[in-house]
């Protein structure tokens, strides 16, 4: 477990951090409760109760906003249910709390891999944007073209059906409307929206309330039975025709006088539009950007660095007859540069550093040599140093302080300014009761760290001991 105040690994059974005092009882509830709506979530997605996944894991994030696979279960959901810049959002948010062994690069690569796919989302968006102006300008025609296009561009946008079954049951096309919600059931079985849409359409007439004036009696027999007319051939009438010639010829100029200017003006628009719903799109994109250019500058000043060390090393001239005295400290030196093109995670330098500490800088005459030893052991033994001392502090974690003591005195052995390795093996020693050893460890941060942080905890446990 990982201290929410300093970042220090603690043993889960402590409930106080050691290095900041933190109690750590509050912190584990959170973490339990937030795992708890995590696994609610993800049970509630599993039988496709998408919505209350939703809800779930919202509560799971709002106690753990670092809870990564909350947060990636998230983008899932939104990204089922059409909602794609929600998905994407979520998943950007995930990479950023962890950016190495995360879930969320292969559902991001997936989305992006498919330029195609990627198109059809967008466009999908950009349609639905377009059908929800029309219904609002009172075009539900054209709203309804729009929307039947987004539901084949995005099969999964319940939002789209939801409107599409509304501009139906508007327009008294009832069984289109109720195979729309029946898909976006499919999708999405507790969505309130669509489950109120269906309740809608199955209240019987009776209950909705008689806006035509009728008695709201039921029908008898003698209502219900139609009496049968009499046949008769109709002669035909030309008139109808030409009522059908007139009609399509206002049709038609209906048409070029309304709804082409609306159409053109939408289209000149149509930019504008996006920005108002890409605007996050966009913003995720141009950080992912940032992140490549950093990237990219961090792996050229890395190769900067190696070019540099090689040169140093190729520019070397070694006497014929002491070739062999050069060796050691050219191979660390190669060994170094290839730790240096490898990930920072999995760069093993103890045992560069443990070769540097067999290396007799006396033996070397040239004073290029000698830089070379010196620089290596400037950037290899403080993290090395700083590797044991994390090593050193787990197992003081876990009540192993023999274990702890020996490699805090590694962690010295390579830096001896490195005041907490210092401070720890005082504390190691204090708990082992070698209390002569806990003094002078105690003393050196005292005396030759004043301005150190830990300078106040020495002092208070050394009259400890001395009391």
């Amino acid at each position: 477990m990982v201290c929410p105040n300093c970042g220090s690994n603690i043993s889960d059974k402590r409930k106080r951090c050691e290095r900041c005092g933190t109690d750590l009882d509050i912190y584990k509830k959170t973490q339990m409760a937030s795992n708890q709506f995590y696994n609610s979530g993800l049970a509630k997605a599993k039988v496709r109760d998408l919505s209350g996944a939703i809800v779930a894991l919202r509560n799971s994030l709002e106690l753990n906003k670092m809870n990564i696979n909350a947060r990636n279960l998230l983008g899932l959901i939104y990204f089922e249910m059409g909602e794609t810049v929600a998905a994407l959002s979520e998943w950007v948010i995930s990479k950023h709390f962890q950016p190495d062994e995360n879930d969320a690069d292969e559902y991001i690569n997936k989305v992006q891999s498919n330029p195609t796919k990627l198109d059809n989302l967008n466009q999908a968006i950009k349609r639905y944007n377009t059908a929800l102006n029309y219904a609002k300008q009172g075009s539900d025609d054209l709203a309804i073209i729009q929307l039947k296009r987004v539901t084949t561009l995005n099969p999964h946008f319940i939002r789209a059906y939801q409107l599409l079954s509304l501009l139906l049951m508007k327009n008294g096309e009832s069984e289109k409307a109720k195979k729309c919600l029946i898909k976006a059931g499919k999708i999405d079985v507790s969505n309130t929206t669509t489950l109120r849409y269906m309740r809608e359409m199955d209240t019987p007439a009776s209950q909705t309330g008689d806006t035509e004036g009728n008695t709201g009696e039921k029908p008898g027999v003698s209502t219900s039975i139609m009496p049968i007319s009499s046949y008769k051939e109709d002669k035909p009438n030309i008139m109808a025709f030409v009522n059908l010639v007139i009609g399509v010829i206002i049709g038609i100029a209906l048409m070029a006088i309304l709804v082409v200017p609306s159409l053109t003006k939408k289209q000149k628009s149509d930019d504008n539009t996006d920005y108002v719903d890409y605007s996050a799109g966009l913003a995720l994109q141009e950080e992912k950007d940032n992140q490549i250019k950093s990237l990219e500058e961090d792996k050229k000043n890395l190769q900067q660095q190696v070019d540099q060390l090689q040169t140093e090393i190729d520019g070397y001239v070694i006497p014929e007859d002491k070739s062999k005295l050069y060796d050691p400290l050219f191979d660390t030196a190669q060994k170094y540069i290839l730790e240096l093109t490898k990930a920072v995670k999995d760069r093993d330098l103890k045992p560069i550093a443990d070769a540097l500490t067999l290396i007799d800088e006396n033996i070397y005459e040239s004073e290029a040599s000698v830089a070379l030893l010196n620089q290596l052991k400037g950037e290899i033994y403080p993290i090395v140093s700083d590797q044991y001392y994390d090593t050193g502090r787990d197992f003081y974690s876990d009540d192993k302080f023999a274990e702890a003591q020996v490699e805090f005195e590694k962690a010295m052995n390579f830096d001896v300014t490195n005041v907490d390795a210092i401070y720890y093996r005082g504390r190691a020693y204090h708990h082992m009761d070698d209390y002569e050893n806990a003094k002078l460890y105690y003393s050196i941060v005292i005396t030759d760290f004043p301005d150190s942080d830990r300078r106040e905890n020495a002092q208070e446990y050394l009259e400890q001991i001395q009391e």
